[in-house]
């Protein structure tokens, strides 16, 4: 009878089979930047594919400056019913540049406290607005300043890192069942390619 174990790593390898493809229609088939999104829910926008945003926050709430584990009013954490109310949206978002491909939590779909968790649990995540150095980010720059999403910057053929990294997030960080169904949108920014439109993961 499979463990736990066993279905996690089920799910890591399915995870990294995704972001493999992904690397594949970058460089083989689209020729532009891609990106794929994993939901906890249908889309409702599947035949127009986007990454999500963060929404405008007091940066300093969820920076390293500020706090990130006490209450906040409405607005400073995805949702003022966290302990008790409607479920808040939950999805994890990767683009697919030339050279590397990241990960992107909007902080509208993670809470302070598990932003603190994330970075003590795994290494490498960053504030967006710490990295001007990073070529996404020298064109919306005033943007990223207020809406300020985590982040990690991956190399490719690092997809199983990636997926870890996935696996940790959904099932200890926001502790879903490790069969959980996930649905999977993923296009090109700039062009007509369109690829899993809401496609369901068990």
């Amino acid at each position: 009878m499979p463990t736990y174990t066993d279905d996690k790593q089920r799910r890591i390898t399915q995870f990294a089979e995704y972001l493999r493809l992904m690397r594949l229609r970058r460089h083989k088939v689209v020729h532009e930047d891609c990106f794929i999104v994993f939901d906890d829910s249908p889309p409702e926008d599947a035949k127009s594919p986007k990454l999500k945003e963060s929404v405008v926050v007091n940066v300093d709430y969820f920076s390293r400056g500020g706090s990130a584990s006490g209450g906040g009013e409405l607005g400073e954490s995805p949702s003022k019913d966290w302990q008790g109310g409607d479920a808040q949206p939950r999805y994890l978002q990767f683009a697919f540049m030339q050279d590397c491909f990241y990960m992107e939590l909007p902080n509208n779909t993670v809470f302070p406290p598990e932003v603190e968790q994330i970075l003590r649990g795994s290494m490498g995540f960053f504030w967006a607005q710490d990295r001007p150095d990073l070529g996404w980010v020298r064109g919306n720059w005033k943007d990223m300043l207020k809406r300020n999403p985590l982040q990690k910057l991956y190399l490719y053929r690092d997809e199983e890192s990636a997926a870890e990294d996935m696996a940790f997030i959904l099932f200890q960080v926001w502790k879903f069942p490790v069969d959980s169904p996930l649905y999977v949108r993923a296009a090109a920014f700039h062009t007509q390619h369109r690829f899993e439109d809401g496609k369901r993961l068990d």
